[in-house]
């Protein structure tokens, strides 16, 4: 059976790759939102109607990625919520903490000078002891993301469109009939999706340094992305 923090490292792991899925949804939704070319040039005419179903269409599943990588607690789910309560337990921290800051350096090994071995063990000792404190810092930047994102009204109103809409329908009464929920009346605004999607990404990236000691290149991310949708939204040749 694998151990416990096995387990949280598959999981974080897990989540960055569910995270990027949600990446790359959010970068072809994006430019249907805000960019006026595509929206004149893909949004009337004949493509109208299906440029409106697949706004819709990667919206609610944008909304449902964010709502299920956050606020998800069933203990077989890669989320947030699950991963930054494991952090919170005393015996994992202190295992995660040693992990993160004990490196094995073969140069001490290698030497054969007793001075310059002690004063290396000595450097190497001073070097563990910052990055325990890095640890410390860094974890106490995710408590607080996390405590921020999670009781935000924005993350509860993606939470419902997933509960009542995306991920099962619901149907209420209401002026003397029954109607679906009005994804209108939640308050989210196009402008919600980008911003909580950064804030997670923070918590992502906090999670993998934590948990599995290892960052993300998030910048060649943004340009692979960038790239593929702007070669998706791209006008089509003249000919064409």
């Amino acid at each position: 059976m694998p151990t416990q923090i096995q387990k949280l490292e598959a999981h974080a792991a897990h989540l960055l790759d569910a995270f990027i899925q949600l990446r790359e949804r959010y970068a072809m939704l994006e430019p249907m939102l805000f960019s006026k070319t595509v929206t004149r040039e893909r949004g009337s005419g004949q493509q109208a109607r299906g440029f409106r179903v697949l706004k819709h269409s990667l919206f609610l599943s944008c909304a449902q990625d964010i709502a299920k990588l956050t606020l998800d607690d069933d203990e077989k789910t890669p989320s947030l919520s699950n991963l930054v309560h494991a952090l919170t337990d005393a015996t994992v921290q202190t295992v995660l903490r040693e992990r993160f800051a004990i490196w094995k350096i073969p140069s001490i090994e290698e030497e054969t000078e007793l001075e310059v071995i002690e004063a290396l063990r000595r450097m190497e000792q001073r070097e563990e002891t910052e990055r325990r404190s890095q640890f410390d810092q860094l974890y106490c930047e995710a408590t607080d993301l996390w405590a921020q994102l999670s009781t935000s009204k924005t993350l509860k109103a993606f939470r419902t469109v997933r509960d009542k809409v995306s991920a099962h329908t619901e149907v209420k009464f209401a002026i003397d009939k029954y109607q679906f929920v009005d994804v209108g009346t939640l308050g989210i605004k196009w402008s919600d999706l980008r911003t909580t999607i950064e804030r997670m990404q923070k918590l992502v990236e906090l999670v993998g340094l934590l948990i599995r000691n290892a960052g993300f290149a998030w910048d060649i991310l943004d340009d692979q992305l960038a790239k593929a949708s702007q070669g998706f939204w791209a006008s089509p040749p003249a000919d064409c």
